[in-house]
């Protein structure tokens, strides 16, 4: 189902262009919408894209019609906007299907997929407002001090690509995303977790993933019965009680349960502290150079890396411990695990090091998409909005990547970055995707003087919608 946006001119419907690269893109997400839906989410699209100041769903909807100058004194004619988020059929989870087999089939991803998971807050007030609560603000705290705020804490399952031959950093692609509601009985954020990873497993049943999380995900709530395709690669406490998953032998006639586990292992604490000690550098607990590129720097920190099993997360399940530091004292040590035996350390490393795109991701879905603006407040539009954009999030990304970076409007914006500029951060794809939708939905060479006077009203008009 095909639906070609055209510009139509003052008082039309819709005004801005979907250029046909981005076109061919939206066209693959048409099976999670119904038609109207479809043309409508088309729309919201662009003008999202093209809104200069707050996303608020009112100056989106204007922003579709930047012909039109908006007379607030008369009751607006934007229901179709409102409803889209608030009464259409279509759902975050078909969507966000589409979004998978785009970002697979487009991409090119082949092998193991890596998948981001962790949440955000994303600042909301009003009494009336479904799905608020009071939760801890990552971006306000401290290590020594806590700052909640009120807001609606999502859940964020993403997928890391690395783009070979580029030397950027890992970006992160918005697949799935869920509300974690505030009170007793709710589901938890690992909780939540395992249900959008059961269902990344069930639609691509043949594929293999590696799950990075932080922390608060290395949860036996999700690790305790972790599907066989898929490897976690997380943080874990530095006091955790491991053991050595070799079972000593027993006398046969020995009465009583018999050991499922071995003698007691240093705590990954205890183990960097036991390597600080070694005189020597053969045998166990010593320290190993390892060479990997983190946070899109290459770096030489040392490693632990030992076998366990780690009871009250795993089970019995065997794990490798990775105890990372860094000799320039730039970073904490950091403790590491994988599910993954055989790992080597510079994998675990990296692995680990991808979960900043993710971190990225949301600070750019909260600076650049502006997903705390819009105002709404009924349940069904709170768990359709957000995911919504996050999807179109990844949409932009994708579109960029595979067809949008060759654009006479890339090349031109590419040649006017500074050093500390990206051209694959977000800010800079949408300003490629706004400029060229304006070069083709208003092109003077084509118009007559009428038409001409009518596009510099239009201009006009767009840009007093931003102040």
């Amino acid at each position: 189902m095909r639906v070609r946006l055209i510009p139509q001119g003052l008082g039309g419907s819709p005004m801005w262009t979907m250029i046909r690269s981005l076109d061919t893109i939206v066209d693959d997400l048409s099976a999670a919408f119904t038609r109207p839906s479809f043309v409508t989410g088309c729309e919201m699209l662009l003008a999202w894209v093209m809104c200069l100041g707050k996303h608020k769903l009112l100056r989106v909807a204007e922003n579709a019609h930047p012909d039109i100058v908006p007379n607030h004194s008369q009751r607006h004619g934007f229901d179709s906007y409102y409803n889209y988020f608030e009464r259409s059929a279509w759902t975050p989870k078909a969507l966000a299907q589409r979004i998978g087999i785009l970002i697979l089939t487009r991409l090119k991803l082949f092998g193991c997929i890596t998948l981001l998971v962790d949440d955000t807050l994303a600042h909301k007030r009003g009494k009336s407002v479904w799905g608020l609560g009071w939760f801890r603000d990552a971006v306000a705290s401290t290590q020594k001090r806590v700052a909640t705020a009120s807001g609606h804490n999502w859940v964020v399952l993403a997928v890391a690509v690395c783009l070979p031959g580029t030397g950027t950093p890992i970006l992160a692609l918005p697949l799935l995303a869920r509300l974690h509601w505030p009170g007793k009985g709710q589901p938890s954020c690992v909780e939540l977790t395992r249900e959008m990873l059961a269902e990344v497993l069930e639609w691509f049943p043949g594929r293999n993933f590696t799950l990075v999380g932080d922390g608060a995900y290395a949860s036996k709530g999700l690790l305790g019965a972790l599907d066989p395709r898929v490897s976690f690669v997380g943080r874990m406490r530095g006091d955790a009680a491991v053991y050595d998953p070799r079972v000593r032998p027993t006398r046969s006639k020995r009465s009583g349960r018999k050991a499922q586990k071995g003698p007691r292992l240093p705590k990954p604490k205890e183990a960097a502290a036991k390597a600080d000690r070694k005189r020597t550098t053969v045998g166990a607990w010593v320290w190993q150079a390892v060479s990997v590129v983190v946070y899109g720097c290459p770096r030489s920190l040392r490693a632990i890396s030992y076998e366990a099993v780690w009871p009250t997360v795993l089970g019995l399940r065997p794990i490798q411990v990775v105890v990372v530091r860094d000799p320039e004292g730039r970073m904490r040590d950091a403790y590491l695990f994988t599910t993954e035996l055989g790992a080597s350390s510079a994998w675990v490393i990296k692995m680990f090091a991808w979960r900043w795109a993710i971190e990225v991701m949301f600070r750019a879905s909260k600076q650049v998409m502006d997903i705390e603006a819009p105002q709404h407040w009924s349940q069904q539009s709170v768990e359709k909005l957000a995911p919504w954009v996050w999807s179109m999030q990844s949409v932009i990304m994708v579109w960029y990547v595979t067809a949008g970076y060759e654009l006479p409007e890339a090349v031109e914006l590419r040649a006017l970055m500074g050093e500390w500029d990206s051209e694959w951060s977000l800010r800079h794809m949408l300003q490629v995707l706004r400029r060229a939708i304006l070069n083709t939905t208003i092109n003077p060479d084509s118009a007559e003087e009428p038409e001409l006077r009518e596009m510099v009203q239009t201009l006009k008009n767009w840009a007093n919608l931003a102040a």
